[in-house]
């Protein structure tokens, strides 16, 4: 044992023999490092709708890495699924820088991870249950999932953008000047549950004053007058300002051949696709 010792001692300098700058440029290789492939995801958003300070004010895109076995057991946890948080993890999982968080992404970019990483798990075509307008005939049809781009964002003289990234607009019948900002995906987590999805609900979300004020009790008593037109015209300018992937696409029906433009629901097969 001692002329093991002695051998290793002659041949092998201590680490206090070595520099310094020697020890701390030498390469550590494992061959349990196994790196992912990456992918930059463009923003609907641009970085234009973030506050200055959010990481990703300014920034058009995210880099995520492709999915792999552990981001198939979040989706699948039985757990997560329940508490509605599996998609959350996922992502959490696979965007690669981690000062961004998932709960502050405006809900059109968070839709764009989901089908950025929808494709690079699983590829592009999604196998979907729609049901024809023209007929009401239910069929199957495949979506390729590379087809939907973001959509055009709709701004006009009668919308004013604030520098604190919200939007200014004056109802036609109220005449309120209503000050509304655009919904995250942890206000999407709040309004989930059935009993939430109602439009009170939704306007007490993104509306941040009425007539200047901010007082929730002024706001609360101005939506109880809100004439449903005025409510009707400001989620129709919601919808036309925020950004997001456009997930409509041409599909003809296989029972009457009607062509109709359909929106494309994520069902909880976008994840688990048949192969």
């Amino acid at each position: 044992m001692s002329r093991n010792k002695n051998r290793v001692s002659a041949n092998v300098p201590s680490l206090a023999q070595v520099p310094q700058a020697d020890l701390q440029a030498a390469p550590v290789e494992s061959p349990f490092n196994f790196i992912t492939p990456t992918e930059m995801v463009d923003l609907p958003s641009n970085g234009e709708f973030y506050p200055e300070g959010h990481p990703l004010y300014g920034i058009d895109s995210i880099e995520i890495k492709h999915l792999t076995a552990k981001e198939e057991d979040i989706l699948t946890s039985q757990s997560l699924i329940r508490k509605g948080l599996a998609i959350n993890r996922m992502l959490e999982s696979i965007v690669v820088d981690k000062k961004i968080k998932i709960d502050d992404l405006l809900i059109g970019d968070k839709n764009a991870l989901i089908v950025a990483s929808r494709i690079y798990g699983y590829g592009s075509d999604y196998s979907v249950g729609l049901s024809c307008p023209a007929c009401q005939a239910d069929f199957e049809t495949t979506i390729d999932l590379k087809k939907f781009k973001p959509k055009e964002i709709l701004l006009s003289d009668k919308i004013e953008k604030t520098e604190n990234q919200t939007f200014v607009v004056t109802l036609p019948k109220s005449e309120f000047v209503l000050e509304f900002r655009l919904l995250t995906s942890k206000d999407e987590a709040m309004i989930g549950s059935e009993s939430k999805k109602g439009t009170t609900n939704l306007l007490k979300l993104i509306i941040v004053s009425i007539n200047n004020q901010t007082d929730k009790f002024y706001i609360d008593r101005a939506l109880q007058a809100l004439p449903i037109l005025d409510a009707a015209v400001l989620k129709k300018i919601y919808a036309g300002v925020m950004p997001d992937i456009d997930m409509s696409c041409k599909v003809e029906c296989p029972h009457c051949g009607t062509e109709s433009q359909m929106e494309v629901p994520l069902t909880a097969e976008f994840f688990w696709p048949n192969f």
